[in-house]
């Protein structure tokens, strides 16, 4: 892009200044003075519209950054709609079942009640105190008062658990509309979400067809991180939760057990305050954090860069889980493990992978061998933190977690 502009700049001087030379010698010097000074103007103006043009083209990559990333978050949005839309679905369905159930029941009850009712009615007059009364022993009184009491008891019971009974049908009805009510917000929000993402893929493309092809090129990363984020999010946040809940369970238990990660070969050169260590035995930072530049898709470093060779270990700077392994042409080979607390570290570049998705993983075990795998100049030790959550947006300073 740069050499082009400089090439046209270049033309459009030479263009003007041979122009300039075929001007009558015969011209007096003022009209020469006010050919040169329109000449110099005309040479302004160009290079403020090559300058606009070229400002024009970053702030189309820009706003291509800023799409993507917005339409990952709608992404994400529209797929925990349709997991609550669902689940709704499923309470809904769960909702009217019971319902059924507690309504058949119900008239079970109402239709004992209503026998008994008729059986009292058939009775006539003949009150609890009359039968009592035609006692003829103090031993049929009392056997009598018994049988009175247990009646009484009986229909009071009966009378209190067809209210219970009734009630319970009520509020199931009560929650099974107030399902029903969240469950139609959801689906117009739904259906305002994917329009919205589909105006915003329009707006993405429109804003591609006008990159140069190096920022076509930053746009594909771009891309690939976003969809590698959308598609991974939902295993993530699933493991970061049952880790949470393992974790819990363990200092619930004060429980020492040792998970299938095996034992610690590297001290991690010291902790932090977080617990960690570094991930290889070299310290040295090349590349460090948040350094501006045109070779990372987000315009900036978003990790540190550990220069080291080809097949040096690289290991896990803290306990914890292993919530994905992969490849993608920015990162190459990679790892990502969750440490708890919403930490997550993340290693890239590497030749070999060491671990798998879903494994636990101890403080210094070994999870790879560094590489020159993605977008590399050469061999090294791409490292990121990443808080709160494992997104690629939520990259943080990494020296801050390191000893």
């Amino acid at each position: 892009m740069k050499k082009f502009l400089k090439s046209l700049i270049i033309f459009i001087i030479i263009s003007i200044l041979v122009a300039y030379s075929n001007i009558s010698m015969a011209a007096n010097m003022g009209d020469l003075k006010s050919e040169k000074s329109n000449v110099q103007n005309k040479i302004t103006s160009t290079e403020k519209k090559i300058d606009e043009i070229s400002k024009e083209k970053e702030d189309a990559l820009s706003q291509v950054q800023k799409l993507i990333t917005q339409i990952s978050d709608y992404q994400m949005e529209i797929d925990e709609l349709n997991e609550k839309i669902s689940t709704l679905q499923t309470k809904i369905t769960e909702n009217e079942k019971q319902i059924k159930e507690d309504e058949e029941e119900y008239a079970k009850e109402q239709k004992a009640l209503d026998a008994r009712l008729v059986a009292m009615y058939k009775t006539g007059e003949t009150s609890y105190l009359d039968f009592l009364l035609s006692s003829a022993t103090l031993v049929d009184f009392i056997s009598s008062y018994y049988l009175v009491s247990e009646v009484a008891d009986y229909d009071t019971k009966m009378l209190e658990q067809l209210e219970a009974h009734k009630q319970k049908i009520e509020k199931e009805k009560n929650e099974l509309e107030t399902n029903k009510k969240e469950l139609s917000n959801s689906k117009i929000t739904l259906e305002s979400k994917q329009q919205g993402l589909k105006t915003m893929k329009k707006a993405k493309e429109d804003y591609v067809a006008e990159l140069t092809e190096d920022e076509k090129e930053l746009e594909k990363d771009l891309s690939e991180l976003a969809s590698q984020e959308q598609s991974l999010n939902k295993r993530i946040i699933e493991l970061q939760r049952k880790y949470d809940e393992e974790q819990a369970r363990k200092r619930a238990s004060a429980s020492n057990g040792s998970s299938n990660a095996g034992t610690s070969s590297y001290s991690g050169g010291g902790s932090s305050s977080y617990g960690f260590g570094y991930p290889v035995t070299n310290h040295h930072i090349g590349t460090g954090y948040g350094v501006s530049g045109r070779y990372w898709s987000s315009g900036h470093h978003t990790g540190v860069d550990f220069p080291v060779s080809k097949g040096t270990a690289v290991y896990a700077i803290g306990d914890g889980q292993v919530v994905d392994t992969g490849y993608n042409r920015a990162y190459g080979n990679y790892v990502e493990i969750y440490h708890g607390n919403n930490i997550y570290s993340f290693y890239a570049h590497a030749s070999s992978v060491k671990v798998s998705s879903g494994e636990y993983v101890k403080k210094g075990q070994q999870i790879m061998l560094s590489g020159a795998t993605g977008n590399v100049t050469g061999p090294h030790l791409h490292f990121e933190i990443r808080s709160p959550g494992p997104r690629y947006a939520n990259c943080v300073n990494p020296m801050n977690y390191l000893p």
